[in-house]
């Protein structure tokens, strides 16, 4: 069997960096929503049409909840796409985990704005409406990202256990981070978001498959 692989903490340095991006890209999410609540960039339709879910008056909370998404793609972009690089330097591991519980704190935000601002954290009408496309697995998604943060800063080994879910949580946050933004993403910056990540992954791991023919 292998031995648990070591995972290095990331320094203040890279901490700072991941959350100061965070906070930066949580900032810009408000202000944007802010000057933009008067704008119809959202439906308050849900996807398929039917009668309005949303009330103008809930535009801005709107605007929010899918701003910080956004802000929560940008910051898992480079979580994922460093992610495949943790065993192979020490760097990227620590930017990896800088970056993905960054990118947790702000998900937690929108989270938080969906469930409770939005929808008065009435469950009945999350789990009936249209516009949100899967909320249970949301839900379960965002208490496995918890799981895996709290895991990779308390058990500085990675067992096999801990490596098989890892990758897990790292697959289904790809999936629907792509599949939200680029697929059922209403505006083209949506997509471009959601495109732009599946780009940088593919990217991530045609460089992993180079470098390890590179060894052989």
């Amino acid at each position: 069997m292998n031995a648990p692989t070591r995972t290095p903490l990331p320094d203040r340095r890279t901490m700072l960096i991941a959350l100061l991006g965070a906070g930066l890209l949580l900032a810009l999410a408000f202000i944007g929503a802010g000057l933009t609540s008067d704008t119809a960039l959202f439906s308050l339709q849900p996807p398929g049409g039917g009668a309005p879910d949303m009330l103008p008056t809930q535009r801005l909370d709107l605007h929010r909840t899918f701003f910080t998404i956004w802000a929560a793609l940008v910051l898992v972009v480079p979580a994922l796409s460093l992610f495949g690089f943790r065993h192979r330097s020490e760097r990227a591991a620590r930017y990896w985990l800088a970056f993905w519980t960054a990118a947790l704190l702000v998900f937690l935000v929108h989270f938080y704005w969906a469930v409770v601002v939005l929808f008065g954290n009435d469950w009945q009408r999350i789990l009936h409406t249209p516009r949100v496309s899967a909320p249970r697995l949301d839900t379960v998604f965002a208490v496995w990202w918890c799981v895996d943060v709290l895991l990779a800063w308390t058990l500085r080994s990675e067992a096999g256990w801990v490596r098989a879910q890892r990758w897990g949580v790292h697959l289904l946050a790809f999936v629907l981070f792509f599949m939200g933004a680029a697929r059922e993403g209403e505006l083209l910056w949506s997509r471009a978001l959601g495109w732009s990540l599946a780009v940088c992954v593919a990217l991530s791991l045609l460089w992993l498959a180079v470098r390890r023919l590179r060894r052989r």
